[in-house]
């Protein structure tokens, strides 16, 4: 009897070792975070517009473009028009070769302005990704301190053939919506839908 005590004891401490332990490592969802954060939904809209523009001038430039062809097929059909002088014709068919120059580099500027465009806004894209990252680190950093985590996980994370890491988390460690809540705080409640460009957490490749 004496001896199953002590051991009795040994089992308890192990316990509540074990217990203690698991409480000081809490869990947090970086994804649904970032796609709950009212300020993504501020970036969204930041490059939604930026796209907006950028068809906006696209379409200026395809209307051009279009003006050209038109003057083109003009001039293609004075230039072979035999009720005109060789001289008039002689001189649309200078016109038309100057123009079709023109059109060659018209087309190419578009095709230079769309690739720099886009270039710019996934720059964007990534820096406001970057940002937001940080900050929601920061505010889980400062909560994990605040309630003596010793250790956070993304619970979010995939591995490389695109399963969860994490199958299971209980509630009690999850830590997901007080980060929302402090992260929200006084904008009621968020609700974002899945941010149209590309996410891509910074440990990402």
């Amino acid at each position: 009897m004496k001896k199953i005590v002590p051991a009795l004891l040994i089992s308890a401490f192990l316990f509540l070792g074990t217990a203690r332990a698991a409480d000081e490592i809490a869990f947090v969802d970086l994804q649904e975070v970032f796609k709950q954060f009212y300020k993504t939904q501020l970036a969204q809209d930041q490059i939604r517009q930026q796209a907006d523009d950028i068809k906006m001038e696209r379409e200026e430039i395809e209307e051009e473009v279009k003006v050209m062809k038109e003057e083109i097929e003009v001039l293609r059909a004075d230039s072979r028009d035999k009720t005109l002088s060789e001289d008039v014709r002689a001189n649309k068919r200078d016109q038309l070769e100057e123009k079709l120059v023109n059109l060659q580099k018209k087309e190419q500027d578009m095709i230079d302005f769309e690739k720099l465009r886009m270039q710019q806004m996934e720059q964007q894209n990534t820096r406001m990704t970057k940002k937001l990252f940080d900050e929601i680190h920061e505010v889980v950093i400062q909560h994990a301190k605040a309630k003596g985590y010793a250790t956070v996980i993304d619970r979010s994370s995939k591995s490389r053939i695109g399963t969860d890491i994490i199958l299971y988390t209980s509630p009690k460690v999850d830590i997901t919506a007080q980060v929302l809540a402090e992260l929200n705080e006084g904008r009621g409640s968020t609700k974002v839908e899945s941010p149209e460009f590309k996410v891509e957490t910074p440990d990402e490749e």
